[in-house]
């Protein structure tokens, strides 16, 4: 009987009919004067029912904690008010009544149906700000819910900031916009270990990606998939299978399907070293566990013709540009924050800025590479800093002291990196007639990212940045190593194809 009366008031209260926001003012105004916004006094006869049935409560939880939400989602400010509280009063029955004196339940289905709610268009900034400031308010009078409910509250905050700026962006003509709010999600889920939901953003990515073309980003981004899944016959749960998916009975299916789809787009990507390292784990368990020889061979091709291909095959590799977004005009996934962003092929720093600055029609472009000012930061309007930035080349610990020909090093020089530097130089006291490089000084800020390129996004936030000073005696001996490692690099070439033009050899300065 409860049960039916809680449905019955909740469907009578968010019907569509009774949504005063949907109407006119004149409309709106009629209605009101007439019968009053009836959503309200159905609102509190369905707080005052279940502040009634006492310990039968538990019943209802989590089967009426959507339903509820929906209720709370309504945008009548008296209404949030008094039926924001149910959820604390829920949080409490179910630490009371569960042995591990927790409300996992509660919480788990709440992120589920907040996430439903938001995506279908319910919510705003001023629902999230009461809802944090109602459950900290209640949560700091409980004795035992003091820490574990403010955890509560400001993850649900944090959830809703994340979602409806994600709902906001999913319009967005820009692409990167959407694909930054949708990673934010994700990894809020990937945090909280629901798999579920975690899974269902990651198509979201992977389908932005391939609009796009970012073949590499998307075939990363599959990747996150695979490695939730085992190599073994244990049957795969129901949220671990794509919806775009047929269905796959154990892990090690859905996981080959996956590896397979990962080294088609890796292929496309020009990414072979990586295709390479997945094919092998593919080949290993068709070798050793399943017996396929026939795949095996198929794999074993794909790989052949990826070596060849890393050895003659043109492949551009990419720049890599730093974007500074300061101002407090840019979203708060942007605000004041530096990242490092991995180009296509052959885009150059003057095509990469124009695309940027048709994203932000408003903003400056600062002409000063150094960090700006708090004058900057903290005024309404928006100053956009980018300039090319070299990787840090990190030499693979197995091609040390060895003669490794620069094709396949050259992909190292570009890929598997987070560290950049940018070199400016300046002049440390008088200059000196005689060499005017006596007192030249090179400034080197060295950036590092949050995550190693190429990854699930073509950015990534600068998480730290070093600066150094480099004499003009430490600049002249880079500088001859440069030139050494360039000439080596073309001795190794010619070594490796006897074809190869012998001009830029003879193009190297004495």
């Amino acid at each position: 009987l409860w049960n039916n009366y809680f449905h019955l008031t909740v469907a009578f209260l968010t019907h569509k009919t009774l949504q005063l926001e949907s109407f006119s003012q004149e409309k709106r105004t009629k209605i009101l004067n007439k019968y009053g916004d009836m959503r309200k006094n159905m609102g509190f006869r369905i707080r005052d029912m279940w502040y009634n049935i006492g310990p039968h409560k538990m019943k209802f939880i989590p089967s009426m904690v959507g339903p509820i939400l929906e209720v709370t989602l309504v945008p009548e400010p008296e209404l949030r008010k008094d039926t924001i509280p149910i959820f604390f009063d829920m949080m409490q029955c179910e630490h009371n009544f569960s042995s591990a004196r927790t409300f996992e339940t509660f919480e788990n289905e709440l992120i589920t149906k907040l996430d439903q709610e938001v995506e279908g268009g319910r919510g705003d900034e001023q629902y999230k700000v009461l809802l944090e400031k109602i459950l900290l308010e209640h949560c700091r009078r409980h004795r035992y819910l003091a820490q574990s409910g403010e955890e509560l509250a400001l993850l649900l905050s944090s959830l809703l900031e994340k979602l409806l700026a994600y709902r906001t962006i999913t319009h967005d003509e820009s692409p990167e916009h959407r694909m930054s709010c949708t990673v934010n999600v994700l990894n809020f889920y990937k945090e909280k270990k629901r798999e579920d939901i975690y899974i269902r953003y990651l198509y979201k990515l992977r389908d932005l990606h391939l609009d796009c073309e970012n073949y590499t980003e998307a075939a990363y981004t599959l990747l996150l998939h695979a490695e939730l899944l085992e190599w073994s016959d244990k049957p795969c749960a129901p949220h671990l299978i794509p919806r775009d998916g047929e269905h796959v009975w154990t892990q090690q299916e859905l996981k080959e399907r996956l590896f397979q789809e990962i080294i088609c787009y890796l292929d496309k990507g020009k990414m072979w070293e990586k295709a390479i390292e997945l094919g092998k784990q593919l080949a290993k368990m068709h070798e050793i566990h399943m017996f396929d020889f026939m795949e095996l061979s198929e794999l074993l091709k794909k790989q052949a013709k990826f070596y060849e291909q890393i050895m003659h095959a043109m492949r551009p590799q990419p720049e890599y540009f730093a974007v500074g977004y300061h101002g407090l005009g840019f979203p708060s996934f942007l605000r004041n924050k530096m990242f490092i962003y991995r180009g296509k092929e052959y885009e150059w720093l003057e095509d990469f800025s124009l695309k940027l600055l048709s994203q932000f029609p408003n903003a400056v472009r600062m002409t000063s590479t150094a960090p700006p000012g708090d004058d900057i930061c903290n005024s309404p309007g928006q100053h956009i800093q980018c300039f090319t930035v070299k990787p840090v080349l990190t030499v693979p610990q197995r091609f040390k002291d060895k003669g490794v020909p620069e094709q396949i090093l050259n992909y190292y020089r570009h890929n598997e990196v987070d560290q950049f530097q940018y070199s400016r130089p300046f002049r440390k006291g008088e200059k000196d007639p005689d060499n005017e490089f006596a007192t030249m000084w090179i400034e080197r800020t060295t950036y590092i990212t949050a995550y190693r390129f190429p990854g699930i996004l073509k950015w990534f936030e600068v998480k730290s940045a070093s600066v150094e000073e480099i004499s003009p005696l430490m600049n002249a001996i880079e500088t001859m190593e440069m030139a050494n490692e360039k000439l080596s690099n073309l001795v190794q070439q010619q070594a490796c194809d006897r074809s190869l033009s012998i001009n830029p050899l003879s193009m190297m300065p004495p």
